[in-house]
């Protein structure tokens, strides 16, 4: 049987209230626990999948996550349309950008939004729970970079097809924080000519 380190920690039911008798219903639980539940076993299953069958699958393993990651980005776009989320600019994409990963991960993360144009915007990223489980699981943060990138791109582009993410800094390539770029495709695709004539 294998063994997942640092399962089954303690959720509190709620602050300062004290439970005298036994619960015997689903629906006495406070939804916000539900939720909070939830978004935790989410947030470990990733590590825990690759704990038991990286070793088995081998390097494909990496190309069979990244797919269940970008089925995971067209729920998403699911989601911003059943709530009418905005999608049209680079704020609006940021910001429900910072929603569906609250909704689909906890509030374990804490998200900054940094607006520079209705073209250009940051999410600057200080907390995050998938780093958060692997500290408490196991300490390999090798594997987190490629499911975050490959979440956060396609549910970008999936959201609105005209812009992507581009990465500038990561926690779990050993940054202080994250830090992601929302662009225009175009403006992406005009820089990387640019790069290619110089070279």
């Amino acid at each position: 049987m294998l063994a997942f380190p640092c399962m089954g920690q303690p959720i509190p039911f709620s602050s300062g209230r004290y439970i005298s008798n036994l619960m015997v219903d689903e629906n006495e639980i406070p939804e916000g626990k539900k939720w909070l539940i939830a978004s935790r076993l989410v947030s470990r299953l990733p590590v825990m999948y690759d704990i038991a069958f990286r070793k088995i699958v081998g390097d494909s393993y990496d190309t069979i996550e990244r797919d269940i990651w970008i089925e995971l980005a067209k729920e998403a776009k699911t989601v911003a349309d059943a709530f009418r989320l905005p999608t049209k600019t680079a704020p609006d994409l940021a910001v429900t950008y910072r929603i569906i990963a609250n909704i689909f991960f906890g509030p374990a993360y804490t998200m900054e939004h940094i607006r520079l144009g209705e073209d250009r915007s940051v999410i600057r990223i200080t907390r995050c729970p998938f780093v958060f489980c692997e500290t408490e699981m196991r300490c390999q943060f090798g594997h987190l970079f490629s499911r975050c990138l490959t979440f956060s791109v396609a549910t970008i582009e999936i959201l609105n097809p005209e812009y992507t993410l581009r990465f500038v800094r990561s926690m779990c390539m050993g940054d202080k924080s994250c830090e992601m770029k929302i662009v225009k495709k175009d403006t992406v695709e005009e820089k990387e000519q640019g790069k290619k004539k110089e070279t």
